[in-house]
């Protein structure tokens, strides 16, 4: 079963951001324009666990029963089923460390981590998150997979201004985080299993990303070079309308584009 996530785009679009290790805008592109998060949410998911871990109201060491049942926003119990599941995910009831969630959440996009999470700090707590940044196009409203959520107009979005400062405040030191939150964001980042903008790097390059996808949307937002180094940056690019296999090019064509020092050459 394969549950709808977003209308599907009625346009091709491309946004873009690029920001240098001060936080200074150095290229961008519509970059204020909201799009469908897709899987790029689970960043902010992710600064609001981090947020809580260091305000003593989230274990990261602590384990929690694996689930993939939620309580949707009508308060009905929903069951992740098709496409939203992870083939590797533990099963029901099973332990499993709350680390491990953020980890899966990030180099998997685990959509039944992200849930658990999400209910393991509120919904209000992301929210809080997203406001702490002066974030003006991200709002998540709804759990992943929650139809009725869907059903009523509830939405997750976000901008690529909006990830390109979001990825900055979770991996560079001084930006809010403690150091152990700072470095438990680099370890995830850095694991992507499902990378695009570093697909266009040149090997040996150092990077983290979140990337997400849904029919009719492709995009990723990546940290490239050491987070606390002068040469450091993030590019966020976020695509409508377009099939993967393009969306994929126009992103790689940007990293040449924008960041010419550390891309790779153009497939042949």
């Amino acid at each position: 079963m394969s549950i709808p996530t977003a209308a599907a785009p009625e346009h091709v679009a491309v946004s873009s951001c690029l920001l240098d290790a001060d936080g200074e805008v150095l290229a961008a592109e519509e970059a204020d324009r909201p799009y469908y998060a897709a899987s790029t949410i689970k960043l902010h998911v992710l600064l609001a666990a981090l947020r809580a871990a260091d305000a003593g109201t989230l274990d990261l060491d602590g384990t929690v029963a694996a689930t993939r049942t939620f309580t949707g926003s009508d308060g009905a119990a929903f069951t992740l089923g098709g496409d939203h599941l992870d083939a590797t995910h533990p099963a029901d009831g099973e332990r499993i460390p709350v680390r491990e969630l953020l980890q899966r959440m990030i180099d998997r996009s685990s959509n039944e981590a992200t849930n658990h999470l999400v209910e393991l700090v509120g919904l209000a707590a992301v929210a809080g998150a997203i406001a702490s940044l002066g974030l003006t196009a991200t709002r998540m409203e709804r759990l992943i997979g929650d139809a009725s959520a869907l059903g009523s107009g509830a939405t997750n979005e976000t901008s690529a201004a909006d990830l390109v400062v979001t990825m900055r405040a979770l991996v560079r030191h001084g930006e809010g985080l403690s150091t152990s939150s700072v470095d438990s964001a680099c370890t995830v980042l850095r694991a992507q299993r499902i990378p695009v903008i570093a697909a266009a790097l040149r090997d040996g390059v150092p990077w983290g990303s979140k990337s997400g996808w849904v029919d009719g949307y492709r995009h990723d937002v990546a940290f490239i070079g050491d987070p606390d180094g002068e040469d450091f940056r993030v590019l966020a690019v976020m695509t409508a309308g377009m099939d993967q296999d393009d969306a994929d090019r126009r992103i790689a064509a940007l990293v040449r584009e924008q960041l010419p020092d550390v891309a790779a050459g153009p497939a042949r």
